[in-house]
């Protein structure tokens, strides 16, 4: 097959270096028209590029006899060329009811794991898929509707990652004039004329009455500005990504970054800027649309303690300047200056003498040793000249072994030696830590009477060491480096 149609497609392949000698291939074959012109373009090209091919073909469990005949039909073809076909089953109508997706987008997920665990199986490099100019004019408009933003309106990318579209260049009706003037047969799937399916909608409906009534040359001009917004995109991803750097912190499925220097941006700027930070903390920007961009800018606006909830089990705030965004079970309370409970509690007993390893200030990790010893005058008197590493407390009042772990509701602190108290939350809260932040802090604890926070420095004035103290409990913070 050396017609013009995969002339072209080899020009577009070249063009976008999809494909380098000795590359080993993962290819989706359904049995249609458009994976079958995939399949038989990548043997022709297999001798000169000196491939290694695996067709992968998915029955989803949907279209009964229909489906077997698909299947039969694609390891008949991948057998006649001599490459090796891997056959999956799935219930798709059933993962789609238990993920709570469409069963379009349950097979979709379905599919790229099974071309992805093939692929590392195999230890291939790259995966071809057969998408073509109408399924990107689809996307576009699916992407327009949904509300995806430049990104989304960019469309599909010739090459993303290790998934490459070779065919994305060419229309559908060209896919089909070679197959027919070729001789190939191929499958049809009865489900593309089920409007129930949003793209068959937009496939069987929207583009044929705007080519019919508004632009003929719709699919092309679709693709066209496609290629230009991701061109756009390219640039404007770029100022993104180095203003992310400068100025979001990244934690853990957490991020925030500075409110202020956020808003001088411009609107842009701030989109993109909030878009990665949902991204990173998701794991992903599928299903992140403009109404969510909006909603998270809303927050630049509003005052310490704003909240709002986002996709993926992800919430939002504005906390003393810093807007930030996390999963939601990061906070255990979901109150202003909660805290975990008893049972989510991590607790770390100490030994007397011992020394236990903490993580807090950026996550950097210290070592608090701990002795105890008779109180030595001098040795105090250096000590307390406002010593931030050494902390002294009064061995003789604390009854209950104290245990390092994070903050319980209950919890206070003494703050005058009269015995005025007030509670941790209210003192983090005066503090001004955010409230995302208070959940995780470290606290040096006898039951809920906290001794000691070592993020802020701060102890109780009920264990401060006075004339009567016989024994000393000290405390002192090395870094890792320092241990030895």
């Amino acid at each position: 097959m050396k017609n013009r149609v995969y002339l072209k497609i080899k020009k577009f392949i070249e063009k976008n270096n999809l494909i380098q000698y000795g590359d080993k291939i993962v290819t989706g074959v359904s049995g249609g028209a458009d994976s079958v012109l995939l399949f038989i373009v990548l043997a022709e090209l297999a001798a000169e590029y000196c491939l290694k091919i695996c067709a992968v073909h998915i029955n989803h469990g949907i279209r009964g006899e229909e489906a077997l005949r698909d299947e039969q039909f694609t390891a008949g073809l991948v057998s006649k060329y001599g490459f090796d076909c891997r056959i999956f089953h799935k219930d798709i109508p059933a993962l789609a009811s238990r993920l709570k997706l469409t069963e379009e987008e349950a097979g979709r997920r379905y599919r790229y794991e099974c071309f992805e665990s093939v692929r590392k199986e195999l230890d291939y490099d790259k995966i071809a898929v057969a998408h073509h100019k109408d399924d990107q004019a689809e996307t576009v408009i699916f992407q327009l509707v949904r509300g995806s933003g430049i990104k989304g309106l960019g469309g599909m990318k010739p090459s993303n990652g290790n998934i490459i579209r070779p065919l994305l260049d060419i229309r559908r009706s060209e896919i089909e004039e070679t197959l027919n003037i070729e001789g190939q047969v191929y499958c049809i799937d009865s489900t593309n004329a089920d409007t129930g399916y949003a793209r068959n909608r937009i496939r069987n409906d929207i583009l044929p009455y705007i080519a019919e009534n508004i632009q003929p040359a719709v699919i092309e001009r679709l693709a066209a500005t496609a290629a230009q917004l991701r061109d756009v995109y390219s640039y404007i991803g770029k100022q993104a990504a180095e203003l992310y750097a400068d100025i979001v912190k990244e934690e853990d499925g957490y991020c925030s970054a500075s409110a202020d220097l956020l808003a001088g941006e411009d609107k842009v700027m701030q989109r993109e800027v909030l878009m990665y930070m949902a991204g990173y903390v998701a794991g992903r920007r599928k299903d992140i649309t403009s109404r969510h961009i909006e909603l998270l800018e809303s927050l630049l606006d509003k005052h310490t303690g704003k909240r709002i909830s986002l996709p993926y089990g992800m919430c939002a705030g504005m906390d003393y300047g810093r807007i930030w965004i996390k999963k939601a079970d990061l906070d255990t309370s979901g109150q202003q200056g909660g805290h975990a409970s008893v049972s989510t509690v991590e607790k770390i007993d100490i030994k007397v003498p011992g020394s236990i390893e903490l993580e807090y200030n950026n996550r950097e990790k210290h070592i608090i040793l701990f002795k105890r010893e008779h109180i030595n005058l001098q040795k105090f008197s250096d000590i307390i000249g406002k010593n931030y590493c050494t902390k002294c407390f009064d061995y003789d009042k604390i009854k209950f072994m104290p245990q390092f772990r994070h903050p319980l509701s209950s919890d206070y602190m003494w703050l005058r030696t009269d015995g005025s108290r007030k509670k941790l939350s209210r003192i983090l809260i005066d503090s001004k830590i955010p409230a995302n932040e208070r959940s995780r802090l470290w606290v040096l604890a006898e039951r809920n009477h906290i001794l000691w926070i070592p993020s802020m420095g701060r102890c109780s004035a009920y264990y401060y060491v006075t004339d009567g103290t016989k024994e000393v409990l000290y405390a002192k913070i090395i870094k890792e480096e320092e241990k030895n």
